[in-house]
């Protein structure tokens, strides 16, 4: 597991350092930063982290600003002394907010709900909550542009079966059958989709809910879906998404 810091005080990122060590020794902080220019490159430029342990107040503004501008997916943590902010934090990927001096048991805390928010089914749970937070319906994506040889076709999601990654590219299969190809990764999309019709069956695999007429029992505690139409998948569920999956079906 990877982290990023943006904190522009250094006692206190020496001491979110030290607990990080301690509670996660196996987590890495692989960038750290004090500005929010600086953060914005760096979303631009290099692999994002599984979370972000964000400070509130730096040197060069409120870090909301890089969140409601720069395109990131990945959870974050708000460390701040300031309370006022709460809501705010949520609205923008925000799944815990500490309060400085950060404490031992709080940092633990949201570390573990981090684990939990890892879980597939619960991988959207961050625009859900800002939704309710903001008092209306969670907004899904509704179509996409997708590429068929030479021509750019509209398609709309509800026309859609499957979603999946191959050989660096990302494809749709339609009701039809017909394979496109979607300018966009599998991590991206699966945060886009409504979670009442789409599953993600597998690190490469996203599944719609009326593709589904059998499952069957697979080798390794895993399962087998027969889709309509197949595709060129094997339609396997990953061992750790089974139980997840089978409460999917059955809601």
């Amino acid at each position: 597991m990877t982290a990023w810091i943006i904190e522009d005080e250094p006692p206190a990122l020496r001491r979110l350092t030290k607990l990080l060590a301690e509670v996660r020794p196996q987590l890495s902080i692989a960038f750290s930063t004090d500005s929010i220019a600086s953060c914005v490159r760096a979303l631009q430029s290099m692999p994002h982290p599984d979370v972000i342990f964000s400070d509130i107040h730096l040197a060069d503004g409120l870090a909301f600003s890089i969140w409601e501008t720069t395109p990131c997916l990945c959870p974050i943590v708000f460390t701040t002394a300031y309370d006022q902010y709460g809501i705010r934090a949520f609205r923008v990927n925000g799944i815990d907010y500490l309060l400085k001096p950060i404490e031992t048991a709080d940092l633990e805390r949201a570390l573990d709900k981090l684990n939990r928010l890892s879980h597939p089914p619960l991988q959207q749970d961050w625009r859900r909550i800002a939704a309710l937070i903001e008092g209306r319906q969670p907004s899904y994506r509704e179509r996409f542009l997708a590429q068929k040889g030479s021509e750019w076709l509209p398609v709309r999601v509800e026309n859609l079966r499957q979603i999946y990654s191959s050989d660096g590219l990302t494809f749709a299969l339609t009701e039809t059958g017909q394979r496109l190809i979607l300018d966009d990764t599998l991590d991206r999309i699966v945060e886009e989709l409504d979670p009442k019709d789409w599953f993600r069956i597998n690190r490469a695999q996203i599944v719609h809910a009326s593709s589904i007429r059998k499952i069957q029992p697979y080798f390794n505690h895993r399962l087998v879906l027969e889709l309509s139409p197949k595709g060129e998948n094997e339609n396997i569920v990953s061992r750790q998404r089974v139980k997840a999956c089978k409460e999917w079906m059955g809601a």
